[in-house]
């Protein structure tokens, strides 16, 4: 089977779940005999990418963020392919890694399958910008795709709902992680000894704000903790803004985090805490089970379907109920411990050698329509 990704997720993802989510499905194929996956791209920043020897890709001013440098690559990127892709033989299936419908001019009757991942903004239309078009290009796209993937029911029934897919077309294949606390490696920064971990961006749904308010709360009894956010880019001038306000500057910490670090943080922080109005799925919560730490976690969207019974629920848009949570898992170590427990055994649940064979066989289903529909 001859499987073609584009670039698009390539284009504007250093790092993240999307990407890593075609990284590891590349990478598991490629293991896979009579499974040959291609990558169709020419410049990309994503880490990921730099792990695969037959992904032969350049940088674009990785040192450098400047204002529409990601639009810049999505660019060359739809260029490069449309360039490309007549010389795909043999081509079995076409698998776009995000919405643009560029590539809907070029494929022919080369069926193709979509990957849906959440419906964040149809929900939230405006916490988006009117320039961004993805509610708008997924809309389209899906309703071309031979079939749809959902990350989780929760996706799936959204889909269901707002784009009005019909059920028959979509298949739920959950994601997974790789992260344990095997990888750790301690930063070559000081960091606080007590601390709560937040990871990933900050914006729109993320209810960052949210979490301020909350550890602002927290802090006045608990003295000896801090905050700790990974990744997510350095805070904002809106967010540096807040937390003054706050007067939390002291108490709060921004750190970039690879892999290594990520397992670290996990593994010392006394609980993660996910205070997210909506996700598709929430890799975190797989991270933080893996590396064995306490997961604290919006019992919005998908979020209680990954975290099961392993996890602290709370309610995004009550303080109260936040600031309970945390000093539950904060003071209780018996029940923190039982937390980690339920956590180490609650992701193996999961795994990308799972995700990558449904995923496989949700090609097949594709294919095999296909053909009777051309014989």
């Amino acid at each position: 089977m001859n499987i073609l990704y584009d670039g698009q997720i390539f284009s504007f993802q250093d790092y993240g779940g999307i990407s890593r989510y075609y990284y590891q499905l590349f990478k598991t194929f490629l293991g896979m005999e009579g499974i040959t996956p291609e990558l169709i791209i020419q410049y990309s920043n994503n880490k990921y990418l730099t792990n695969l020897d037959n992904v032969h890709v350049k940088q674009f001013f990785p040192a450098h963020r400047f204002k529409g440098r990601n639009e810049i690559i999505k660019l060359l990127n739809r260029r490069f392919i449309k360039k490309c892709f007549h010389r795909q033989l043999d081509l079995n299936i076409f698998h776009p890694t995000y919405y643009h419908p560029y590539f809907m001019d070029i494929i022919g009757d080369i069926p193709f399958v979509l990957t849906i991942y959440d419906m964040a903004h149809e929900h939230y239309p405006h916490m988006f910008s009117k320039f961004d078009f993805t509610a708008e290009h997924k809309k389209k796209v899906a309703a071309k795709a031979n079939r749809i993937i959902a990350i989780s029911e929760h996706t799936k029934n959204d889909i269901i709902t707002l784009l009005k897919i019909p059920a028959s077309r979509i298949d739920v294949i959950p994601l997974a992680t790789t992260l344990s606390c095997t990888d750790a490696k301690a930063p070559s920064i000081p960091l606080p000894n007590h601390f709560i971990l937040y990871v990933g961006k900050r914006n729109t749904y993320k209810n960052f704000f949210f979490l301020l308010q909350a550890v602002k709360v927290l802090f006045k009894t608990d003295t000896n903790c801090f905050l700790v956010c990974a990744g997510g880019g350095t805070f904002t001038k809106q967010e540096i803004r807040e937390i003054e306000r706050l007067h939390l500057s002291e108490r709060i910490i921004q750190i970039h985090a690879d892999d290594t670090l990520l397992a670290y943080l996990y593994s010392k922080a006394r609980a993660f805490v996910y205070p997210s109005l909506y996700e598709g799925f929430g890799i975190p919560v797989l991270e933080a089970f893996a590396c064995g730490c306490p997961a604290i976690l919006s019992n919005r969207s998908s979020l209680p379907e990954v975290g099961g019974d392993a996890a602290q629920y709370f309610d995004p848009e009550n303080q109260a109920s936040l600031v309970a949570a945390l000093s539950e898992v904060l003071n209780n170590n018996d029940a923190a411990e039982h937390m980690r427990k339920k956590g180490l055994e609650r992701v193996k649940l999961f795994s990308w050698d799972d995700t990558a064979r449904k995923t496989l066989e949700t090609y097949k289903k594709v294919i095999r329509s296909y053909n009777a529909t051309v014989e």
